[in-house]
């Protein structure tokens, strides 16, 4: 049991005490709720407890507050004190013995230091990035790779079970555009004229287009097109046009699937699955979904479509499942996708969304509702837009132009790690400037080698006491030395006792970024401490003792939160 579990106890122990005083009524049942108040003099903890069970308890909340702190008080162990604040608040400030054994567990749990099980029986389908394989990676997709893979181990962490996945739109229009693309390339380098029609699916003026209206021109696609017409040679000489494009967007996919794949596994990035759109429509599971919403009712025929009644749900309007012509509207497919997750057996599904899906939200949580699921078994987050600065500036960026910077570019360029903690320190829905110049400052000012200074610093206090015949102490020795802490040495300890609390954060509101602001956090109330307290003193034994448990304690959080992050913890640098 964590340190706020053990609090929040003592809290439905005072609520249970005074209802067997009658001084509440038996029946209330409100969970206790504590946060860390923002100004440290205010207490460790505060608490609203008084002002939710006041009205069903009739009484006024500051006098309820009261109550519970004459409660409080009576465990004189934990709290150095209990005070009523404003309106109803009970603040508590905890006793410097009870803080240091948050030390000691740190120790004592290691790597699992962080972990809880109050996620356990979650059983979460997380899909994320799922970029159309029309091109390599870009970086909105690799904001998504960062935010999806920490936020699984982070779950993972509160005992949720998530399964990764990867979904590839191959059977679409921009797939077949990309074949497109790449047929038309292999016909240039023949020397020849290809012709395409225009946005209207007519030959104007001028008569013939040598590339598709909304193709795709990256140098990418000429090297598609030239492995194509290498491995497919005798296949394209026989081949009718249709044959050929054909040809030529099954192996465009195929590439851009395994270069995703590669890119993503440099990032720190793995899935448990790929998995395609066409195999959808191969196995008959489209129409499986639509016929299985015509039997709940909310199918309906109109000008030829077949239409989704998807404002019954509260969207603004009916949705086309079938077109006029017989071919199926995006939606279909991917209400398809969603309805075989939890045919899957998974009882939520998780989708992080590119800034272009913002409007899609609702339909797709109306077909969700519509098949019988509750609203809240599906969950979108939007991942908003990246804009890359350099010298101050916006580095233009154009995927269908071809002139962009890529996952991969911006991988190599600044380091793994400093990119995953970047793309994680800001809130998906908020749009993100990624500072080039700044990513690429080997220095304390780059906020990732600032955590990760203070890893290896610790690590180096460490190796120099064993070289001076000071071994670090076992846990359990924490609290042992009773002289008078420093200011900075409780602040350090307040700290990293709160990363458990941050993980749950993080876990319950689907935003790791909480995490990046917590170990930068640690971080500077780490190097403060280092400052101002000497920790290897041979003219205070004790003192060096509790202080080496201390930043042993640290390490182990910074440790565990930068591996959360998918990012490395050096012992040296």
């Amino acid at each position: 049991m964590g340190l706020k579990e053990k609090l929040q106890a003592l809290l439905d122990q005072a609520v249970r005490g005074l209802q067997a005083g009658d001084r509440l009524p038996a029946d209330l049942a409100v969970a206790a709720e504590l946060e860390r108040p923002a100004n440290p003099a205010h207490g460790d903890y505060a608490t609203n407890l008084a002002l939710k069970l006041a009205k069903a308890a009739r009484r006024n909340p500051r006098d309820l507050a009261g109550l519970l702190a004459a409660e409080l008080r009576t465990h004189a162990e934990v709290f150095s004190g209990v005070e009523v604040a404003g309106p109803g608040f009970v603040n508590l400030k905890l006793h410097a013995r009870v803080l240091l054994e948050e030390v000691d567990a740190a120790r004592a749990a290691g790597e699992r230091y962080g972990d809880a099980d109050w996620a356990r029986g979650r059983k979460i389908l997380l899909e994320y990035v799922s970029a159309n394989p029309t091109g390599p990676l870009n970086v909105v997709s690799a904001r998504a790779a960062a935010v999806g893979d920490t936020l699984a181990r982070i779950l993972r962490s509160q005992g949720a079970e998530v399964f990764k996945e990867y979904y590839i739109n191959d059977a679409g229009r921009q797939a077949r555009l990309l074949g497109e693309s790449a047929y038309a390339r292999w016909k240039e380098s023949q020397g020849e004229v290809v012709a395409f029609p225009d946005q209207r699916g007519e030959y104007s003026s001028p008569a013939l287009f040598r590339f598709p209206v909304d193709g795709y021109h990256g140098e990418y696609v000429r090297e598609i097109a030239a492995a194509t017409a290498t491995a497919h040679q005798a296949e394209l000489a026989t081949a009718t046009t249709e044959q050929a494009i054909e040809i030529h967007r099954e192996n465009a996919i195929r590439d851009m699937v395994d270069s995703h794949r590669s890119d993503l596994g440099a990032f720190g990035v793995e899935f448990e699955a790929w998995f395609y759109e066409s195999s959808l429509h191969q196995q008959g599971k489209v129409e499986a979904a639509i016929q299985d919403l015509k039997a709940h009712g909310y199918i309906f025929e109109q000008e030829g479509a077949v239409w989704f009644r998807s404002t019954a749900f509260g969207d603004d309007k009916d949705r086309v499942l079938i077109k006029a012509d017989g071919t199926y509207a995006y939606l279909a497919a991917d209400i398809a996708y969603h309805r075989d997750k939890f045919a899957r057996g998974f009882t939520e599904l998780i989708d992080l969304w590119g800034p272009d899906h913002h409007g899609y939200i609702a339909r797709m949580r109306a077909a969700m509702q519509a098949l019988g699921h509750a609203p809240e078994s599906f969950q979108v987050h939007i991942v908003q837009q990246v804009n890359l600065l350099e010298h101050g500036r916006p580095v233009a960026m154009s995927k269908r132009a071809g002139r962009f910077i890529t996952m991969k570019d911006l991988v190599d360029d600044v380091g793994r790690d400093v990119a995953r903690f970047f793309f994680l320190m800001r809130g998906t829905d908020a749009h993100l400037d990624f500072d080039l110049d700044l990513a690429r400052r080997h220095t304390e000012e780059n906020p990732v080698f600032y955590v990760q200074y203070a890893h290896a610093r610790i690590c180096s206090i460490i190796r120099k006491a064993a070289e001076e015949g000071q071994a670090v102490p076992g846990p359990g020795s924490a609290a042992v030395f009773d002289g008078e802490r420093a200011p900075e040495e409780l602040e350090l300890t307040r700290n990293l006792a709160a990363f458990p609390e941050a993980l749950e954060v993080c876990a319950r509101t689907l935003e790791p970024h909480g995490l990046t602001f917590y170990l930068r956090e640690l971080a500077t109330v780490f190097h403060r401490f280092y400052t101002v307290c000497r920790v290897l003193d041979p003219e205070a034994p004790d003192r060096s003792r509790a202080r080496l448990a201390l930043v042993d304690a640290t390490r182990v959080v910074l440790h565990n939160g930068l591996t959360l992050l998918g990012i490395a913890a050096p012992e040296s640098m």
